[in-house]
């Protein structure tokens, strides 16, 4: 006679503080998929998330609008399991807004009214930041009954030029970057604006940006910024040089810490650092294809490594075991041993050419995976199931609320 199979273990009556640690250190799917084994799982997952405490890193997904998911609402694309997930936002409707950029899981988005607004698609928060209207080189203009009209961008000195309520956002904004989390703390934003690609910052909370000037007739034409680990906000600009600006209340001064070595002005220009310190120069060359429809493709990526101390770039021919994220998003450079669904020596781009935005908005989208070895260009998910606009953007999901 067989004796009767011992039951396995009741995973449902784990402790709470265990089953807490357990599944908090899971990325979003698998914690997605733990909330199916069972109510205590499920209660516990939903807190993690209702809480603001769910932390973990996660890895990178692209953010797209699709038909199948309406205006109001974004689908996030994971890297880690190559699946799709959506969320619905909060108006105004996700479809009818410009993207411009992507830091620590929050979009930087500009509404109909060519307003800003910060959105955390994992959580839903939503917060307003400083009016366009207070731009420096923005002034409002209204009509006999006080109704805003539309609005005039300054030239520094030449006529301004006039732009539409709605029209003003896809001319104005080039780039945003956040220095944090803002659901962690203190956090400023930094806009890459025109006219001549300035720089204005204001903090969360802020009730005006803050112009940072450059040297009469000198427009600084930047192409990227970071934030370093001291704090302070590293800049390129169109021919590579780089400047650290120190910000204090709402002033920031300027130091040049690498001289311009590009012979060429590169629009496509970014900025990055990697783990241990170095700081990168990326250099994106496009190409546009006729057709039925011109097309923008991404051809080659060059890499560089800054040596301050000399003030030279030495060509990266490979990236060893990391990662280069490109486009809208934070430049940034990760593991693939810290995050296993990245391809090694790969950079994953998305579009962000600031006139072909602007003239091509109904064209594809130039959004792939290069690889550095052989320079070949894969899609991340096909066939591409994004809309052309609102443009798809790379996000590393964050659960941290601010109103926790």
């Amino acid at each position: 006679m067989e004796e009767p199979t011992a039951a396995g273990p009741d995973w449902s009556k784990l402790p709470p503080d265990v089953l807490t640690t357990v599944l908090g250190d899971l990325e979003f799917p698998d914690l997605f998929r733990a909330a199916d084994v069972c109510t205590a799982w499920r209660a516990t997952a939903r807190a993690l998330r209702r809480l603001g405490i769910y932390s973990r890193p996660q890895t990178p997904c692209l953010l797209y609008t699709s038909a199948a998911a309406g205006p109001r609402a974004a689908e996030l694309f994971s890297l880690a399991d190559k699946k799709a997930y959506r969320a619905r936002l909060p108006d105004p409707p996700i479809g009818e807004r410009n993207i411009i950029g992507s830091s620590y899981g929050w979009l930087v988005t500009a509404d109909a009214r060519s307003e800003l607004h910060l959105l955390n698609p994992a959580t839903g928060e939503q917060v307003a930041l400083p009016s366009v209207a207070t731009i420096e080189q923005v002034s409002p203009i209204l009509d006999r009954h006080g109704n805003l009209e539309r609005y005039h961008l300054s030239l520094h000195g030449d006529d301004p030029q006039p732009y539409g309520v709605d029209e003003l956002r896809g001319v104005l904004y080039l780039k945003a970057v956040l220095s944090c989390d803002p659901a962690l703390g203190d956090c400023t934003v930094v806009l890459i604006h025109n006219p001549y690609r300035d720089l204005s910052f204001a903090r969360v909370g802020d009730d005006k940006w803050h112009w940072i000037p450059s040297a009469p007739r000198e427009p600084p034409r930047y192409s990227d910024c970071i934030f370093g680990d001291d704090g302070a906000l590293y800049a390129m600009d169109l021919l590579g040089g780089m400047y650290r600006y120190a910000i204090q209340g709402s002033c920031a001064t300027r130091d040049m810490i690498f001289k311009e070595t590009s012979p060429f002005v590169a629009y496509n220009g970014y900025l990055s650092k990697t783990s241990c310190g170095s700081v990168l120069q990326i250099w994106r060359v496009k190409r546009k294809t006729r057709g039925e429809q011109e097309e923008m493709h991404t051809v080659d990526i060059e890499v560089y490594m800054t040596d301050l101390d000399k003030q030279q770039i030495v060509r990266v021919r490979t990236l060893g075991d990391y990662a280069l994220f490109i486009g809208h998003n934070y430049t940034c450079c990760l593991s693939t041993q810290d995050y296993p669904g990245l391809l090694r020596n790969h950079v994953y781009f998305t579009d962000d050419d600031e006139y072909w935005l602007i003239d091509s908005k109904d064209n594809r989208r130039d959004v792939g995976i290069l690889d550095l070895e052989d320079l070949s260009a894969t899609d991340v998910v096909s066939p591409q199931p994004w809309l052309n606009w609102p443009i798809p953007v790379w996000i590393t999901p964050s659960f941290n609320k601010i109103h926790k």
